[in-house]
């Protein structure tokens, strides 16, 4: 599960990404570096890295917070820190008690890679949800669909 802060100028306001979605995956993309030391014929590879992010594609459905944050950046073509937020990235099958999930919360930001569609179909936005930097580890809870996270001490 990802929520995404869409007041990131204010308290934080978290809304759930995956409303008008049928997939959506993290990709973890290892920075790696492979050397052949001088005493082996083959390499070693280290994992210097990684970049994280979360490629989406919904369906433009007017009024679900997501949507019209992200719709709001690709019409301000938003860039710098004005397509930047936070995002919750949770593991609702990494339960640490009976109503805590493991959780990592992520500065991030957003960048829009299409708008529009087929005729006669409702439009799509594809969008991508860099995360930037470490996270901060810890938990949430969720309440009524809307999570709170504590940071792991």
């Amino acid at each position: 599960m990802a929520f995404l802060n869409i007041q990131p100028d204010k308290e934080e306001t978290w809304a759930i990404v995956g409303n008008g979605m049928t997939t959506g995956a993290y990709s973890y993309d290892a920075n790696e570096t492979s050397e052949t030391y001088i005493v082996n014929d083959n390499a070693t590879t280290t994992v210097d890295g990684y970049t994280v992010a979360l490629d989406g594609e919904m369906k433009c459905i007017f009024g679900d917070k997501v949507y019209d944050y992200i719709n709001g950046l690709r019409y301000k073509l938003a860039t710098g820190t004005d397509a930047e937020t936070t995002v919750l990235l949770i593991d609702k099958y990494d339960v640490t008690e009976e109503t805590k999930f493991k959780a990592q919360k992520f500065n991030c930001s957003i960048s829009v890679s299409s708008y529009g569609g087929d005729g006669g179909v409702t439009p799509t936005i594809a969008f991508k949800i860099n995360v930037n930097g470490d996270p901060i580890n810890g938990t949430v809870t969720l309440a009524d669909g809307a999570p709170t996270f504590e940071p792991a001490v």
